[in-house]
């Protein structure tokens, strides 16, 4: 079943130390691209965070975005004083008063007003207390992402259907044609050779037919289309397939168009022609949709 490259999706977990919230968003892109947004405190997180998306998504840009709150922090549980700071402050204002002549004891409100006097210190988790709490949530984040990519990979399998279904027609059509077109040359060969003859001559059938199949041979278009039939018989069959099948599918398209190409070059008939140029067209919009097909 298909899968679109196209997804976010934001989970929150929240207990008495912290707060996580874990944004994944993933667009289509030519290989697996890990974007990752992290606190300070996770860093140390970040080779684990990478392995647990790739071990879920195999293509596409990926960037998630982990904000992290300390619940003990926001209840004041972690401010100081930075005390090595403050006695330099209190010797620099000791300094200034004896230099400026100024009188006047240095009041704690004045060493309070200048800046970093009191600090709040970050929390001193572990790696493993860190961990234990990430990596529920990202992967809850994974698993609503790819709910969202396989919903729009439904949508992209209906349409893709009727597409594949519309190219069907058309090489049906060709097919139809080309005999069709091989007899039009023959009875326009057969006036031009009668209209070229003596008066009261009669047209070499033998001439006529090498004519005839040197014609056919040059415009033979059944192993295009043969090829072609293989092709979408192929990329049908990839539409229900478990594994990603995106890059696959991408080369199908090429090689389709490869065919329909050669099978425009050798038509000579405008009916051919106008069928080769829909069926281009839908091409261009299957090659369009399949680049963001995981």
């Amino acid at each position: 079943m298909l899968k679109s490259m196209t997804g976010f999706a934001q989970e929150t977990y929240a207990d008495k130390a912290l707060q996580l919230t874990v944004m994944v968003r993933t667009y289509n892109n030519r290989f697996l691209d890990i974007n990752l947004r992290l606190p300070n405190l996770l860093f140390p997180l970040e080779e684990r965070i990478k392995s647990l998306v790739a071990s879920r998504l195999s293509r596409g840009r990926v960037e998630v975005n982990v904000q992290l709150t300390s619940q003990e922090k926001a209840n004041h549980r972690h401010l100081t004083v930075n005390w090595p700071l403050a006695e330099a402050y209190r010797r620099l204002l000791g300094q200034l008063q004896e230099r400026l002549e100024v009188e006047g004891p240095v009041r704690l409100s004045d060493l309070l007003a200048l800046k970093d006097m009191i600090v709040a210190q970050e929390p001193t988790w572990s790696e493993g207390f860190l961990w234990k709490r990430t990596a529920p949530v990202l992967k809850k984040a994974l698993t609503a992402v790819e709910r969202m990519r396989l919903a729009e990979g439904k949508n992209l399998t209906k349409d893709l259907k009727i597409r594949v279904q519309l190219i069907r027609k058309g090489a049906e059509a060709i097919a139809r044609r080309a005999p069709q077109v091989l007899e039009s040359y023959r009875k326009r060969l057969k006036e031009r050779l009668e209209a070229w003859c003596p008066a009261g001559g009669v047209v070499d059938p033998q001439r006529l037919a090498q004519e005839v199949a040197f014609l056919a041979d040059r415009a033979d278009i059944s192993e295009e289309l043969v090829r072609l039939d293989s092709h979408l018989t192929q990329f049908a069959r990839l539409m229900g397939e478990r594994q990603p099948v995106g890059k696959r599918m991408e080369f199908l398209v090429q090689e389709m168009n490869r065919e329909v190409n050669t099978i425009g070059a050798k038509g000579m008939d405008s009916d051919i022609a106008h069928q080769v140029v829909a069926i281009k067209a839908e091409l261009e919009k299957i090659r369009e949709q399949v680049q963001n097909i995981e």
